[in-house]
């Protein structure tokens, strides 16, 4: 009976997913809430791949999920992949569903699918990854993700025990996730570290989650990202097995080491975050067989998924898209601080970082903004801020707090439009910082100031 309800959970599902495709829809969740609906056990049923490999961490996953599916394709895989982010539940019966047969047999060599932390509960009781990849655990949205340690909870409780594990060794909290797996390969990040022993006091990770000591810093990056130990009983942050040990910004390269073994590789981009994201890869593709020279052969082909950056230049005005996912404090303090710490001077910074949906009706809850960063505003590089969104508000006081002088704000009180208040005849090098749901938006702000540029 269990069956023949999949079977038909399946077909239905399958027949929703065509017309979908056929009207021009992109179908990434929808099939797969409806093949849930009706089979609530459809993952237990489905046979998939020989290799199953999910992606999940506060942030990064998207990034880290997308460029393994690229990479793994231009190595001759086939890769059944929820590529646009759709990474709940639905989304990832979706993604098999597309490359599954009548009988439900997914046709593809492997699957890579981004996984929501909270979902966990819900796909790997049924799914077993055969590799779970964890890019950190850190503070998310205030009023879904709550902490990290509820985050880590979820996780250890969720992940089977067989499971390979690839954790961000950076990450205290990400690195002892799910003690039951014994199969752990960690990597981090050697090269460019900062300098002193830094407070943890208002970090996520404080106190040893071994014996409840105080822990202590080697030296952090960011938020609790970085090198910790527990003076009380010796718990310490795990060594890397995949350690960037060099960063080239003007070659455009970085050095992954492995067993002592340097290898160079183009450098994706400089971001802090994304040299994290490009080692993580590296680890994945290695433990999955891949020579450093395919890899590397690879990496020469790809780049970072343009609706998290992108950059274009145009009669010497310089734009930068930069996601910068809204309600999450440290993502956006992330992106504050890439460009700040970019070159040049009299730069301009466009905002679209509220909630998109949440902001219907004025309901959304601003906390998160003062639970964000926003020191890095106040460089004397930025010379002009537009806070755009129904928030624009409470974005302008949060940067008036952290020191932003006013005269260097604009305010646009909408989602559409505002690219006109960029002064483009001082600033020459704009950044586009987006919530991942406004990505229209942004890139209409980005005509705007190109079609400026053209007219000018």
């Amino acid at each position: 009976m269990k069956k023949l309800r999949f079977y038909f959970a399946l077909w239905v599902a399958k027949a929703v997913r065509l017309a979908m495709r056929l009207l021009g829809r992109n179908a990434s969740y929808l099939p797969g809430k409806l093949a849930v609906k009706l089979c609530p056990d459809f993952l237990a049923h489905i046979i998939p791949p020989k290799t199953v490999i999910a992606v999940t961490g506060t942030n990064g996953k998207t990034t880290v999920s997308n460029l393994l599916t690229s990479l793994l394709r231009k190595n001759g895989y086939t890769v059944a992949n929820n590529a646009l982010g759709s990474n709940i539940q639905g989304g990832v019966v979706a993604a098999l569903l597309e490359h599954a047969t009548l009988s439900g047999r997914v046709r593809t060599d492997a699957a890579v699918l981004e996984v929501d932390e909270r979902s966990s509960l819900l796909v790997y009781g049924d799914l077993k990854p055969n590799y779970l990849v964890c890019t950190n655990v850190m503070r998310d949205s205030i009023k879904r993700n709550a902490h990290p340690g509820f985050i880590r909870y979820l996780l250890d409780k969720a992940i089977p025990a067989g499971t390979k594990l690839i954790l961000n060794a950076d990450d205290l909290i990400c690195a002892e996730l799910a003690p039951q797996c014994a199969d752990r390969t960690y990597f981090g990040i050697q090269a460019e570290a900062p300098t002193g022993a830094p407070d943890l006091e208002g970090l996520d990770l404080v106190y040893c989650p071994h014996c409840g000591g105080k822990l202590e810093a080697e030296y952090l990056r960011y938020d609790h990202i970085g090198r910790m130990r527990c003076p009380s009983c010796g718990n310490a942050s795990p060594a890397p097995d995949f350690l960037v040990t060099e960063i080239c910004r003007e070659a455009g390269t970085v050095t992954i080491t492995q067993d002592g073994q340097p290898q160079t590789y183009k450098l994706l981009n400089d971001n802090i975050v994304n040299i994290y994201n490009q080692c993580c890869v590296v680890a994945v593709l290695s433990r999955l067989g891949l020579s450093p020279e395919k890899i590397a052969a690879g990496l020469d082909t790809v780049e970072i998924v343009k609706s998290r950056y992108d950059h274009v230049e145009s009669g010497g005005l310089k734009i930068t898209m930069q996601s910068a996912k809204g309600q999450n404090p440290d993502a956006c303090a992330r992106s504050f601080q890439y460009v700040a710490d970019q070159p040049g001077e009299n730069k301009a910074v466009f905002f679209l970082i509220d909630d998109k949906g949440d902001s219907q009706g004025s309901s959304e809850n601003p906390c998160w903004v003062y639970d964000c960063d926003y020191s890095p505003l106040a460089h004397p590089s930025i010379s002009q801020l537009v806070f755009s969104g129904p928030r624009c508000l409470d974005q302008q006081l949060r940067a008036l707090i952290a020191g932003v002088p006013q005269d260097k704000i604009a305010l646009w009180p909408s989602f559409q439009g505002g690219g006109h208040l960029v002064d483009t005849e001082k600033c020459r090098d704009i950044y586009i910082l987006y919530d991942v749901y406004l990505d229209k938006e942004a890139l209409s702000v980005k005509k705007t100031l190109l079609e400026k540029e053209a007219g000018k």
